[in-house]
């Protein structure tokens, strides 16, 4: 019995912990600092937690702009009956929920990311080989401008398959599909001019 007892407010702590250094991290964050709140108006939390900042949960890597719990309504109401209960196993399981939520977001970050800093690696590479393949059409090309060259287009060759990958994974996105699409159109054409002009010579 006294364990019982002992271990749910542990559990409450824990949790009034978690939330609150979420509210640190996550500012924008509307649901999670009403959240919090009610759980101070309702006395579950009577008073800020005395977190040391080295154990206040660290920032995720950048986000995107939509938050998940305001895309998902059915898991924002599901947060906000969680954390309205006092049953430890409920808080318990919105710590849970929240920290999957974010991990969710962190992993659509890091998605958007690679897929920005490939096609911009795409259009760079482009346009630094069309500009090789004009000085070598005109035979002005320097040994160290052909090797550059060459360089570009094994990178390049690689890249179409990260590409792939991307879109694989950016089915869902209407719009970031389109853009790596284009990119791969870029290199599968540029790769093209590559093979004729160098051939041609």
């Amino acid at each position: 019995q006294y364990y019982g007892i002992w271990s749910s407010e542990k559990v409450k702590s824990r949790v009034a912990e978690v939330i609150f250094s979420w509210t640190v991290w996550f500012p924008q964050e509307v649901k999670i600092r009403d959240a919090y709140q009610m759980l101070k108006k309702q006395g579950i939390v009577k008073e800020d937690p005395k977190v040391p900042e080295d154990k206040i949960l660290p920032p995720p890597s950048p986000r995107s702009h939509n938050s998940i719990f305001d895309t998902d309504e059915e898991k924002s109401k599901l947060l906000a009956r969680l954390l309205r209960s006092r049953r430890s196993e409920d808080l318990q399981a919105a710590n849970r929920l929240i920290q999957s939520t974010v991990r969710e977001e962190q992993e659509k970050s890091a998605k958007a990311s690679r897929r920005v800093n490939a096609i911009n690696e795409v259009s760079e590479n482009v346009k630094r080989m069309d500009e090789l393949l004009e000085n070598y059409k005109r035979q002005e090309l320097s040994k160290s401008d052909q090797e550059t060259l060459h360089t570009l287009f094994q990178r390049c060759e690689k890249l179409r398959p990260l590409l792939f990958r991307l879109a694989s994974e950016t089915a869902d996105d209407d719009e970031a599909l389109a853009e790596i699409l284009q990119a791969n159109d870029e290199l599968v054409q540029v790769l093209g001019r590559h093979r004729q002009v160098v051939a041609g010579h």
